[in-house]
């Protein structure tokens, strides 16, 4: 990417805050050169602009913080524990997700040491390590207060110190632990042959459909790709099918419908469904459906 100079008709540059977080130092040359607009959701909410830029955008952009105040809402909006180091190591900032994880041990100008009994120095020196010229360094750590669980942490080099970003490692490999047994329920029970499990979209459409599905129905599985799932519903059971959906769309959990759905050649099917929310952060974001065979 080619940065523009600053100007009303220049390109503007765009960065997800994750990505801004990962790679603070180039970011932060190229908010000195021209406003960054910092994308939540895919739309712009955030503007990172240098002091001296601020200052020629006219009084209204003046500003007197470090370009690194100026980042405090990003950091405060990303769930992961973020400190901002200073060139001699100590903590300069620390996000709302560091100060809940850690409490009072990320108090301004305080070191790392504190937040790990048994890894304090291993995190101390990779710090050294990243503040003496190497690169990006990454540590693990235990927690004291959760003991049993590890923290993954990724030191990165900035001009002027370095960014401290913090993963549960323990949590991913328990996602991944629970990934795999939910994987291994769907193959148990699709491999029977008699049921299937799709998901469906808010909207009403199946999201990457399973072979099951397709297998059940007897249709070709790019064919099931961007299908309404009422749309492979017999017409006389679609309005009891589609309630049931909606109430699961919006949180509730339901009995089990007796349907008809249709195959590739127009035959019907006589199934079970059962439909219930998947729900991410509190909030409904998908439905999953089991399809079970019926017989005649």
């Amino acid at each position: 990417m080619i940065d523009p100079a600053p100007g009303r008709d220049a390109p503007r540059l765009h960065v997800t805050a994750s990505t801004l977080v990962r790679h603070f130092g180039e970011w932060q040359e190229r908010a000195a050169r021209a406003p960054v607009y910092v994308l939540h959701h895919g739309r712009p909410r955030l503007i990172l602009v240098g002091v001296e830029l601020a200052a020629t955008l006219g009084d209204g952009g003046r500003s007197d913080q470090p370009a690194a105040a100026l980042l405090d809402p990003i950091l405060d909006a990303l769930d992961l524990p973020l400190l901002l180091l200073d060139g001699e190591g100590l903590i300069a900032r620390a996000n709302t997700a560091a100060r809940a994880r850690f409490g009072d041990r990320v108090t301004a100008s305080a070191g790392v040491m504190a937040l790990s009994q048994r890894d304090g120095g291993t995190l101390a020196a990779a710090v050294r390590r990243v503040l003496d010229g190497a690169a990006r360094e990454r540590v693990t750590v235990a927690v004291d207060r959760a003991p049993g669980r590890a923290l993954g942490v990724t030191v990165e080099p900035l001009p002027e110190g370095c960014l401290l970003r913090f993963e549960d490692e323990t949590a991913a490999m328990e996602t991944q632990a629970a990934v795999a047994a939910r994987d291994s329920i769907i193959a148990a029970v699709e491999t029977t042959g008699l049921a299937a499990l799709a998901r469906i979209s808010l909207r009403g459409f199946l999201v990457a459909p399973r072979p099951a599905l397709a297998e059940l129905l007897e249709t070709p599985l790019p064919l099931l790709a961007a299908t309404r799932f009422l749309d492979l519903v017999a017409t006389t059971d679609r309005p009891l099918v589609c309630q049931s959906l909606e109430r699961a769309s919006g949180g509730e959990t339901d009995e089990v419908v007796k349907a008809a759905l249709l195959t590739n050649d127009g035959e019907e099917l006589d199934v079970a469904l059962s439909f219930w929310p998947i729900r991410v952060n509190g909030r409904v974001d998908e439905v999953v459906a089991a399809v079970v065979r019926r017989s005649a």
